[in-house]
């Protein structure tokens, strides 16, 4: 499992950390890589950036399968009445979809059923987010009292479901509640998330919240609070009837890259730096 890339031409760093990864998933032999989003440094307003991560991915040595982030596709509200820094936008929703297939979808393996769900769509009122929901209740419906996974760009919470301040980082209050109604239908072991660019997991009223690191950068600590280990990696999952085995690796080649030494978005470096003495 893998996310926040954040792959583009110009992030030689991060291009270089994919590298590394593609090798770490190709001597683990692993059955399927999900990408869990933001896999650009900014497909929004670069589409170019998906086709570059085509090129960059090309024989990759799993079957591998992508969920959108806000770098992707551009973001939700994070509350009732707030707004993003970037809406998403359906011309990039559809840019995505032609690069990478489905921002939504699930897959059945040895007695699990897989769910990935676009997060990006979850608050923002659209045809397109309650197509995502029609579609999950149905998709459920047929998988009534199964061992369930759920891959997700962004966590549900931070620190617990009756977590209600609106924040970015993490799924909106409404959707969430909404979300793990449907889930009632399933036995939901993990649920498997990025977007914090940390490592943490933990057990939450019984199901595992387990947060990916990036496969690209850490926040340091003045411009992200720490909620986890700052490291770069990405998890092996391993999935049997009785048991959910994760392993954590930090890749050789896999560099600890500081987002103030990359500078792929300037508008959050810049106030770091000249806070700096």
């Amino acid at each position: 499992m893998v996310s926040d890339s954040h792959l583009a031409p110009q992030a030689a760093a991060f291009n270089d950390n994919w590298q590394a990864v593609r090798a770490c998933v190709k001597r683990a032999q692993a059955d399927l890589t999900v990408h869990l989003g933001d896999i650009t440094v900014d497909g929004v307003k670069d589409p170019s950036q998906f086709r570059h991560v085509q090129t960059i991915t090309a024989d990759w040595p799993s079957p591998i399968r992508y969920l959108p982030g806000n770098h992707d596709i551009g973001d939700n509200p994070p509350g009732p009445g707030l707004a993003p820094e970037e809406p998403v936008r359906m011309a990039s929703l559809d840019a995505y979809r032609a690069a990478f297939g489905r921002d939504y979808w699930s897959l059945a393996a040895d007695g699990w059923h897989l769910i990935g769900l676009n997060a990006q769509l979850m608050g923002t009122g659209t045809r397109e987010e309650e197509r995502q929901w029609e579609w999950l209740a149905s998709d459920l419906a047929a998988a009534v009292g199964m061992s369930a996974v759920i891959f997700i760009h962004k966590p549900l919470f931070q620190g617990s479901l009756a977590d209600d301040r609106p924040h970015h980082r993490y799924v909106p209050l409404a959707p969430r509640h909404r979300l793990l109604e449907l889930l009632a239908a399933v036995h939901l072991r993990p649920v498997v998330s990025g977007h914090t660019h940390q490592y943490c997991d933990r057990l939450v009223a019984g199901v595992r919240h387990l947060w990916l690191p990036s496969t690209a950068f850490f926040l340091p600590d003045e411009l992200q609070e720490r909620m986890g280990e700052k490291i770069i990696g990405l998890a092996l999952i391993d999935l049997s009837p009785e048991h959910v085995g994760v392993d954590v690796i930090c890749p050789e080649g896999v560099g600890q890259h500081n987002a103030l030494d990359h500078p792929v978005y300037p508008k959050i470096a810049a106030p770091a730096r000249s806070s700096r003495p």
